[in-house]
């Protein structure tokens, strides 16, 4: 059994901001091409990376890992990150709360930027891809997949749209979502990150 002297003290190193901001100039980039791929907007996945930043630099104290590990350092910060994307998806705007509480504002991109993240992203491939799955979908499933998931109808409401059951709504959504998950799989850069 290990025993402790109660006269040493022992410190824990933290995360500080220097690790924080190493942090982001080695991750900020993919984080930046995860984003983009999901959200189809590089305006919208810049401020999702800023607010990702500006949450993890008000919780690094909550960081529970060695700060000077790259990769545990990266999962905790990916893990913020897939938080304010879930919330960014919900809202359908990205919060700048926190970018507010520490004086941050966003970068607002010009149209070579902009492009630049859509051409990292390969958003066009994207969207070429997911247009022709949707092309590939029936008409009676393409148009609940618009009702379920753009335009965000629950599933009574698309059910009532359409003049089917709740349980054939369910159905024509989720089997129209696993073509177009199934057409973008393959394409580079839709791994997961940590």
């Amino acid at each position: 059994m290990a025993r402790f002297d109660k006269n040493v003290t022992m410190t824990r190193s933290r995360l500080d901001a220097d690790l924080l901001a190493a942090a982001y100039e080695r991750d900020a980039r993919r984080m930046l091409v995860f984003f983009a791929r999901r959200l189809y907007d590089a305006q919208l996945a810049v401020d999702v990376v800023a607010e990702t930043y500006a949450r993890a630099f008000e919780l690094r104290r909550r960081f529970r890992g060695d700060p000077t590990d790259a990769e545990a350092v990266a999962r905790w910060v990916f893990g913020i990150g897939r938080n304010v994307l879930r919330e960014t998806l919900r809202t359908g705007a990205a919060e700048r709360r926190a970018l507010r509480r520490i004086g941050i504002v966003a970068p607002a991109l010009d149209a070579e930027e902009l492009a630049r993240i859509e051409d990292l992203a390969e958003l066009r491939e994207l969207r070429s891809a997911i247009a022709a799955a949707l092309a590939e979908l029936s008409a009676q499933q393409r148009e609940a997949v618009r009702l379920g998931v753009v335009d965000e109808l629950d599933y009574p409401m698309v059910a009532r749209r359409l003049g089917i059951s709740e349980q054939a709504a369910r159905a024509r959504v989720s089997r129209g979502l696993r073509v177009l998950a199934a057409a973008v799989d393959g394409l580079p850069g839709s791994e997961v990150l940590p």
